[in-house]
């Protein structure tokens, strides 16, 4: 197992980032994780749940987390390759979903909200998660332009089509209109206020200054100079070792049942 992927499994562990859901799952449950990538919270959910299902677009995504489960005698999770459009799976199979990290990233995602709900069984819960851009919280030297480099991002996800940065927000009004009872929407921040939380952080995000991705959407559309962008990778560099750093996101998460 890398180490890159040791370091994913604690900084994204269904611990924290499946909590809202995991209360509602059993050691029977039968679980479905949509658009799973690695794999580090499907790993944490089969600590839970009787056996979980993980999904996604490319075999690639989670060979580490494949390998992680055989070494580790974790038996009761799998991976497949499948789609949220059209999942590979009967009605009425699934105890439980999480779907974390996808809907911001779907030009519809009600449609995928109903497929999810025709694979639940009758009372199945779905546990759904989308970070919320409008809960930024960020303090230290050069906020100005470290704000600069995020609504670069929010621009450049939606001039491109990546993702909407605001759905987080829209979660609940989504799982109504997808036809899920007893709809609960909660918010979570996660903080950066340690000193190797704070520098951990500000290095990935001077990092992705230089992102080709990044860096080339944002000179595209005039958003940034290449001279920006080094200014900003220099500023989160400053940022990373100041004691007056400090950064939060918001995560905004909906649990729904299937009428049963």
């Amino acid at each position: 197992m890398s180490s890159g992927f040791e370091k994913s499994l604690q900084e994204r562990s269904a611990r924290d980032y499946a909590d809202f859901l995991l209360p509602h799952l059993g050691d029977g449950s039968l679980v479905l994780d949509v658009g799973c990538g690695q794999g580090t919270i499907t790993l944490g959910l089969a600590g839970t749940a009787g056996h979980v299902v993980g999904v996604d677009l490319s075999e690639e995504e989670f060979a580490h987390a494949r390998h992680c489960a055989a070494e580790h005698g974790i038996g009761n999770v799998e991976f497949r390759v499948s789609s949220v459009d059209a999942l590979d799976f009967p009605a009425d199979h699934f105890d439980g979903c999480l779907c974390h990290s996808v809907l911001e990233t779907l030009d519809r995602p009600l449609d995928a909200l109903i497929e999810i709900k025709r694979t639940l069984r009758p009372g199945g819960v779905i546990g759904v998660a989308c970070v919320e851009y409008g809960g930024l919280v960020l303090a230290g030297p050069e906020e100005e332009l470290l704000s600069r480099f995020y609504a670069i991002r929010e621009q450049v996800w939606q001039l491109e089509k990546v993702a909407d940065p605001y759905r987080g927000r829209r979660l609940r009004g989504l799982l109504v209109s997808a036809g899920f009872d007893r709809v609960e929407a909660t918010t979570k921040y996660f903080s950066y206020g340690t000193e190797e939380a704070v520098e951990s952080f500000g290095r990935a995000r001077a990092e992705d200054c230089s992102d080709r991705w990044y860096s080339a959407s944002a000179q595209k559309y005039g958003l940034a100079t290449a001279s920006d962008l080094e200014a900003m990778s220099r500023a989160w560099l400053a940022w990373s070792r100041s004691p007056e750093a400090y950064a939060a996101f918001a995560w905004c998460r909906a649990v729904g049942w299937k009428p049963g």
